[in-house]
């Protein structure tokens, strides 16, 4: 699925097929998904079906913070609410902060993120620039006092 989300992506961030076809995936990368912690990765399915991938781990930008670093709903299960139940799973009781990082080009996604930040579940506390120094921002979510997630 990581390659369906790098095509997708790949009009804002610049992602190129290899020789082979494909995108270039790093395996040392991705193995911190499973063998380090405050790192994880899910599978998304709806009714039985593949559907997309959710990556969490350590924020860049904000100490002790998890970030939702990467969303993918494939095209088939978009606009079905998908994506809003992933986000409250993860981020409606914050025992901790979290951030998300949002590009500034991303036309699919940056809608979505406007209309998750205007739910007041999800406010954001604060705006920061990217670590990285992509044209993004770093979107952070406090803490909600006394909820565990």
């Amino acid at each position: 699925m990581f390659q369906f989300y790098c095509y997708d992506t790949s009009v804002y961030d610049g992602y190129d097929v290899e020789a082979d076809g494909k995108y270039k995936m790093c395996a040392d990368y991705f193995a911190q998904y499973w063998q380090l912690p405050r790192w994880s990765a899910y599978i998304l399915k709806v009714d039985g079906a593949l559907a997309g991938f959710a990556l969490i781990e350590p924020s860049e930008a904000v100490a002790a913070a998890q970030e939702l670093a990467d969303l993918f709903i494939m095209r088939r299960f978009r606009r079905r609410g998908v994506a809003q139940q992933v986000v409250s799973h993860f981020l409606a009781a914050r025992a901790i902060p979290w951030t998300i990082t949002t590009f500034d080009d991303a036309p699919d996604a940056t809608p979505f993120w406007q209309q998750m930040f205007g739910l007041a579940e999800f406010q954001v506390d604060q705006t920061l620039a990217d670590p990285d120094g992509r044209q993004a921002t770093v979107h952070l979510l406090a803490a909600n006092a006394g909820q565990n997630r």
